[in-house]
């Protein structure tokens, strides 16, 4: 196992995409520097059939939270449609 030193400095209200090669731990850096954010893992089965059957529920969700840190939405360009939603969020 690595320590990750990853520090996303200035990232304070900002929207990023963390690329990087399959199974290099981006997931699991995202998982330990932020445990207590709103984290949306569409590699679930459960969550991508209610976020692919109505993308909205990703805004209404993010809107009724309290979670501190950043939202994370893992695998997004599994469902395309999800970045409307996220593109309004930002915007708005």
């Amino acid at each position: 196992m690595y320590i990750r030193k990853q520090i996303f400095q200035d990232a304070d209200n900002q929207s990023l995409f963390l690329w990087g090669a399959r199974q290099t731990g981006k997931s699991t850096l995202l998982k330990a520097r932020y445990p207590d954010s709103l984290y949306f893992d569409l590699l679930l089965s459960d969550v991508f059939e209610r976020l692919r059957r109505n993308p909205s529920v990703l805004r209404e969700t993010i809107l009724a939270s309290v979670a501190p840190g950043p939202v994370i939405i893992d695998e997004v360009q599994k469902i395309p449609e999800l970045l409307n939603e996220v593109q309004w969020l930002i915007t708005n």
